[in-house]
């Protein structure tokens, strides 16, 4: 349970009077028993010097009878216990109050210390002499029973006096605090309805300059508070607004997205096209010629059956070599974007080249591939690795032959560092231009007749690299070496992490 501010400080309050209090009973105790002490000591020397004076003559005359009766007349002072006279040899000659002169008590020096106070007497004993000669002495013994009485009473009246003060305290600390405290309660009170959305809460606390001073200041805040409310409902209309634009395009961003990979696959598609004729050309070629071979020399009557066996054997390879090359097309333009696995890169290579390596060749392009010493495995989709090569090899093709260069190559390189894969593909073509080189990647941007490309193959190459494998893909002109002559050429970095 929490308590409030007033009951800490009426608490913390009391504490702080309890302790000065109980300092001040010990202080009056202490001054008590020093009072007392010194009352003591005066009555205790008063008494000694009467004793001495009144029993030198009986010891003196040895007259008992007036010894008795002075102990008698001593002995009907309250304060006093017992007395003993006893002569120079310590023998008992009067007592009153003790009954075993054997056993006298030793002398005590202090009234006041743990011995007196516990059996409540003070015992002390006085020479009687006779210019200088003892006659002998007076033992005494003096209550300690009024000391205790004392303290007890002031220590009784002192609690009192101290719980009454207390009471009347907390009652005058209770009405201070509550008064002192109202102004705390309705600064409260405002702070809450504002928490709650009543923000045109203002306060009043009075006149005096402090309560004044903060009651300006709350009432500003409040003023700021409800003007910054507005403000921000306003902003959050137009955020509203700003995020449903920003919806609207990210949704058309998506649909343009969904264009290109839909246009980039049509231009890859179109592409394979190309390289399906490349393919099936020579393998038709041969068929073509073989049967026109076989059908002249049947109507010659030249043919013979061996010759229909081994031209039906050819025929048939042909055609095998015909189905295998529409399978490995089929399974490239399959849009199973969503089987992702582990699988090596010069798997995918092959893969890739099995779709262009007739185009390379019919264009009289030469391959250099330097394969990598271990084995490298990604994960992701093969066909879309596939298609960032099949893009890139394209685009070499293309510059090659529009440059007119004589000796072609393109090199492919594979290389493992720490936890990545680099494979550089790189063409001897001269180069991309210096000014145009950081716009390659971006969407719709060719070189390129309209009629002859898109734009998009090295966008969707990035898009695939950077998207689906975590990577980035970069591109500088670098020297190159072929058939020992050295010429600039594009070289593309498919940077990929393990």
């Amino acid at each position: 349970m929490k308590l409030s501010l007033s009951w800490k400080w009426v608490i913390a309050s009391l504490l702080i009077e309890s302790l000065m209090l109980t300092l001040m009973v010990i202080k009056n105790v202490e001054q008590l028993e020093e009072n007392l002490s010194t009352q003591t000591n005066i009555r205790l020397d008063e008494q000694k010097i009467l004793l001495k004076s009144a029993l030198v003559a009986p010891l003196v005359q040895m007259d008992y009878a007036t010894i008795n009766s002075i102990l008698e007349e001593t002995k009907k002072i309250s304060t006093i216990d017992y007395l003993v006279v006893v002569d120079n040899q310590n023998n008992c000659i009067s007592t009153m109050g003790w009954s075993d002169c054997s056993n006298l008590p030793p002398k005590e020096l202090n009234p006041f210390t743990e011995n007196s106070l516990k059996d409540e007497r003070f015992d002390t004993n006085i020479p009687i002499t006779l210019f200088s000669q003892s006659l002998g002495k007076v033992y005494l013994g003096l209550s300690t029973k009024f000391y205790i009485q004392a303290k007890k009473e002031m220590i009784t009246r002192s609690i009192i006096i101290a719980l009454i003060e207390l009471i009347l305290s907390a009652i005058l600390l209770i009405t201070v605090s509550k008064w002192i405290i109202k102004n705390l309660v309705k600064l409260t009170h405002s702070a809450n309805a504002i928490a709650h959305g009543d923000y045109s809460q203002r306060i009043n606390l009075g006149d005096s300059k402090e309560t004044f001073e903060l009651q300006e200041s709350f009432n500003l805040m409040a003023k700021n508070i409800e003007k910054n409310i507005v403000e921000l409902k306003h902003l959050n209309k137009k955020e509203k607004k700003l995020f449903n634009k920003l919806k609207s395009q990210i949704e058309k961003n998506h649909e343009q997205d969904i264009l290109l990979k839909h246009q980039s696959r049509m231009a890859i598609i179109g592409e394979m096209l190309n390289n399906i004729a490349h393919q099936w050309r020579q393998p038709l070629n041969a068929i073509t010629v073989q049967m026109s071979s076989l059908k002249l020399r049947k109507e010659l009557n030249l043919i013979e059956d061996q010759e229909i066996e081994k031209t039906s054997d050819s025929v048939m390879k042909y055609a095998n070599y015909l189905s295998s090359t529409i399978d490995d097309f089929r399974d490239y333009i399959s849009d199973d974007t969503s089987k992702r696995e582990y699988f090596s890169i010069e798997t995918s290579l092959n893969k890739a080249l099995d779709i262009v390596l007739a185009s390379l060749k019919n264009n009289h392009i030469e391959l250099n591939i330097v394969k990598s010493d271990s084995d490298l495995l990604v994960d992701g989709v093969i066909n879309e690795l596939n298609q960032v090569f099949i893009n890139i090899f394209n685009n070499s093709k293309d510059v090659l032959n529009e440059n007119n260069i004589e000796e072609k190559v393109i090199e492919v390189r594979f290389l493992k560092e720490d936890d990545k894969i680099i494979i550089t593909i790189q063409d001897n073509a001269g180069g991309i231009k210096d000014d145009i080189i950081d716009k390659i990647f971006d969407p719709y941007f060719t070189t390129k007749h309209k009629s002859q490309g898109t734009g998009i193959g090295l966008y969707m190459s990035a898009k695939i690299i950077q998207e689906h494998y975590s990577g980035e893909i970069l591109v500088k002109n670098e020297n190159i070496e072929f058939n020992d002559k050295t010429y600039t050429g594009a070289k593309f970095f498919i940077i990929l992490p393990i």
